[in-house]
């Protein structure tokens, strides 16, 4: 019996692997950088043959980091972004690009299925559809791609397509199926009727028939995968889901009361709930998405760190790289620094951060970001301040909005890269008004 575990995080801006005990320590991690195109103003695609060098150039990195013999690891566990729609071929190769969470283009086909007026739109408050969940993103295909359509055999999500990889098996997880495809396991599954209605019944054929729960093994790790990463083979690869939501799990906010906030290119609001809540504003709830039992609440936020990301990679002036390599510092290091100085309000400047549109409440692809209030005496610094602020106030809406229609949320449990930063952390707490909990790990 080994002592560890692997776990393999398929993010937007990287493949993540890390090697764990028992106790939930990480000993190792390693991370591979995945390429976003942006070919359209609300698109992102990435493509899944560089995501086959990244699974195992991730795994590598964080066997060397810590020198565990791979013979001791007992199992792996997955997630990936959603909803990251992958369609593959008879053979199981990309018939094109994956279409990214982040991407919009498929708002027109999101109202279409909001006046659709099914039941099944329950899960929004029958109010807007995103056009980042499933079946928007796939009709799109059908009628814009139709023979990448016609050739697709398999369709599904990143870290169904990172199940298939590592084991060869074709599934689809109940947790990505439950919070972007519309699918209930208390009530037959999947909405036959909504779908024949918006003109995706024939989706059915090419959709994986197993669904499987987190935890639940999916099958072993193949021979072709293991000669690649130096693993042993047939090492059982457990059922995963969207990043965001294996974090709540990860953050163990897993009783009513406690929100997970959790961190990165986006930013999302998870907590339990005893009961189902249907509102406006709100996505879900929905039944035994993360566990058996409780109903999941979700809202969140499309642009959060990839707009620091951006701020950071197009407007940092040569003194602030300067000083960041000088100290050996990265440039938000120095950013946090400069911006703790500066007051609350950031002298004025207001920031909308919809960059991608918004997610909750108002779930808009059409909204855009806005930088107010701009005088010449304003440094990066006013700027990157005025960025943090505004994606915490985009939060507060949302709390706000969760606790209007009884969502109990007595405490905070935050991870993810936002949780790097001091400054932003107390933003978070000091806006909202509540504790916010850090983990160790």
């Amino acid at each position: 019996m080994g002592r560890y575990v692997l776990g393999i995080d398929a993010g937007t801006e990287s493949f993540r692997a890390g090697v764990f005990d028992h106790e939930g320590r990480c000993l190792g991690f390693g991370a591979s950088p995945n390429a976003t195109a942006f070919r359209n103003p609300g698109w992102a695609e990435q493509s899944p043959s560089e995501w086959d060098q990244a699974i195992v150039e991730s795994i590598r990195t964080a066997l060397r980091a810590c020198r565990v013999n791979p013979a001791e690891i007992d199992a792996i566990g997955i997630d990936g972004t959603s909803c990251t729609v992958v369609l593959l071929d008879e053979r199981d190769r990309p018939v094109r690009d994956a279409i990214m969470w982040m991407d919009i283009r498929a708002s027109g086909e999101a109202a279409e299925i909001a006046a659709s007026g099914d039941p099944a739109l329950k899960y929004v408050g029958f109010g807007n559809v995103s056009p980042e969940w499933f079946p928007c993103k796939l009709l799109w295909v059908k009628r814009n791609e139709s023979d990448r359509y016609r050739r697709a055999a398999t369709v599904f999500e990143e870290t169904d397509w990172l199940a298939l990889r590592l084991t060869g098996e074709r599934t689809v997880n109940i947790d990505t199926l439950s919070i972007r495809w519309f699918y209930n396991s208390r009530e037959g599954g999947f909405p036959l009727s909504f779908y024949r209605r918006i003109g995706l019944d024939d989706a059915f054929a090419k959709i994986p028939e197993r669904v499987v729960k987190i935890g639940e093994i999916v099958g072993g790790l193949s021979r072709e995968m293991a000669q690649k990463t130096s693993l042993r083979p047939g090492i059982p690869v457990a059922g995963g889901g969207a990043d965001a939501f294996m974090g709540v799990i990860g953050v163990n906010a897993l009783d009513p009361g406690k929100l997970a906030l959790i961190t990165g290119s986006s930013q999302l609001q998870i907590t339990l709930a005893d009961r189902s809540i249907h509102a406006k504003g709100l996505f879900g709830s929905y039944p035994d998405a993360i566990v058996d039992g409780p109903e999941v609440v979700e809202a969140g936020q499309i642009s959060t760190g990839s707009v620091m990301r951006w701020f950071t990679s197009n407007f940092v002036n040569a003194d602030i790289i300067r000083r960041a390599h000088e100290r050996n510092l990265t440039l938000f290091d120095v950013l946090n620094e400069d911006a703790a100085k500066i007051q609350p309000g950031s002298e004025g400047i207001v920031v909308l951060e919809h960059w991608q549109g918004n997610r909750t409440p108002w779930t808009d692809p059409a909204s855009r970001g806005v930088i107010r209030g701009l005088t010449l005496s304003h440094t990066p610094a006013h700027l990157y301040r005025a960025i943090m602020e505004g994606i915490v106030y985009g939060t507060e809406v949302i709390i706000e909005q969760m606790q209007a229609v009884g969502v109990e949320i007595r405490e905070i449990i935050a991870c993810g890269g936002a949780t790097m930063s001091d400054l932003w952390m107390q933003i978070h707490a000091d806006v909202i008004g509540k504790p916010i909990v850090i983990p160790e790990e």
